[in-house]
């Protein structure tokens, strides 16, 4: 029994120790484990300090301009141009000649339709006498009716003699009216023959020459009005809640690429494209000097809004799924470590973004994504 005793005391003795040996082995490797942790390099970031400052919100706009006022002026009469000494690019003016048609045919048709006119003249002079001489007639036979010396059959005869009379005088009047309204439409067409400029501006475009034949309505020239201008161009939906009528807009046109042009935000066009998800908006240019041009490629933005005390930040520095998504987040730097902060965008440009809620003034801000930032993260930066 001592014997037995004596065996099983140093067996517990071994176990014991083994026990203590792995415990000491699993601290040392978590200690290690979190050492490793510990050690873990520092991601190198961008950092910028969060502070407010005035912000002008904007949204951009590209287009070209076009004319307010578009002319394709046409010929109403037929025969060969004679002259067309305007060049395209030269400017004319309201009512001014710009093209003469050979309108001989169109003179000698006048000169027929005023000689029908004399013509018709002539009758209704005739049928004023021949209705007076009824009309006495037919009071003479009316009063020898009462005295007896005529019979009814006679006096039936002078009264339809001037009736007769005074229907001849109507014919001969609506005879001349018309002869009068051929004189017209003879003179329509002479004037015709010239073509006169409907409305102040330059000649966009020729599409005819002396010696060729035209009809109506063959296009003879187009005519644009470049003093009064605008900008139509494609805007997001998502930025239509900023859009107001009155709006400021600048842009640069490719001519002056170092000079900005202003105008104002007159229009947004009611329906949204179902493919590009964009309204079409119309601005209004401001063209001191006539130097934009139909045509001419505008870039630019609808200013719509300042604000004073913006916390503005670089889009770079916010995750969002879309250009839509209001809901987004950044990371700030807390202790060192990256800290994911929930954020609301207000309004933005190209390249900043307002922040209306999330941010405050002195936060540092991590000012470039990155996907090795974390919630937790070590961090280090520059500004």
């Amino acid at each position: 029994m001592t014997n037995r005793s004596s065996c099983l005391v140093p067996c517990a003795l071994c176990i014991l120790t083994l026990a203590l040996l792995a415990g000491c082995q699993e601290k040392n490797a978590g200690a290690a484990k979190a050492t490793a942790v510990t050690q873990a390099p520092a991601v190198e970031v961008r950092l910028i300090r969060v502070e407010s400052r005035p912000f002008t919100a904007a949204v951009a706009v590209t287009g070209s301009l076009v004319s307010r006022t578009r002319v394709d002026v046409k010929a109403e009469t037929i025969g060969r141009v004679l002259r067309f000494p305007k060049e395209e690019g030269d400017p004319v003016a309201a009512g001014e000649p710009v093209l003469w048609v050979n309108d001989e045919d169109s003179r000698l048709a006048l000169r027929q339709a005023e000689s029908a006119v004399l013509v018709a003249e002539a009758a209704l002079d005739r049928a004023r006498v021949l209705e007076s001489h009824g009309m006495s007639e037919n009071e003479r036979a009316r009063n020898l009716l009462k005295s007896g010396g005529i019979t009814e059959k006679d006096f039936k005869a002078a009264e339809l003699a001037e009736r007769d009379a005074v229907a001849q005088m109507a014919m001969a009047q609506a005879q001349l009216d018309q002869a009068r309204a051929a004189v017209a439409v003879a003179n329509k067409r002479v004037r015709d023959a010239v073509i006169r400029a409907p409305v102040a501006g330059e000649i966009q475009k020729k599409f005819v020459n002396p010696g060729a034949y035209v009809e109506a309505p063959t296009a003879v020239f187009t005519l644009v009005d470049n003093t009064r201008l605008e900008l139509e161009s494609s805007v997001p939906a998502a930025d239509l809640s900023q859009l107001r009528a009155g709006q400021a807009v600048t842009f640069t046109v490719n001519s002056y690429p170092q000079e900005k042009f202003e105008g104002r935000l007159i229009e947004i066009l009611p329906a949204v494209d179902t493919e590009s998800r964009s309204a079409t908006v119309r601005v209004h240019v401001t063209n001191a000097g006539a130097r934009l041009k139909t045509g001419m490629f505008a870039q630019g933005e609808i200013q719509t809004g300042v604000r004073k005390d913006a916390i503005v930040v670089p889009s770079a520095a916010v995750y969002r799924e879309d250009r839509s998504q209001k809901d987004s987040y950044v990371f700030v730097v807390e202790n060192g470590k990256a800290a994911r902060r929930a954020v609301r965008i207000g309004r933005e440009t190209d390249s900043m973004l307002e922040i209306t809620e999330g941010l405050r003034p002195g936060d540092v801000l991590v000012s470039e994504q990155s996907v090795e930032i974390a919630e937790g993260v070590t961090v280090k930066g520059s500004s």
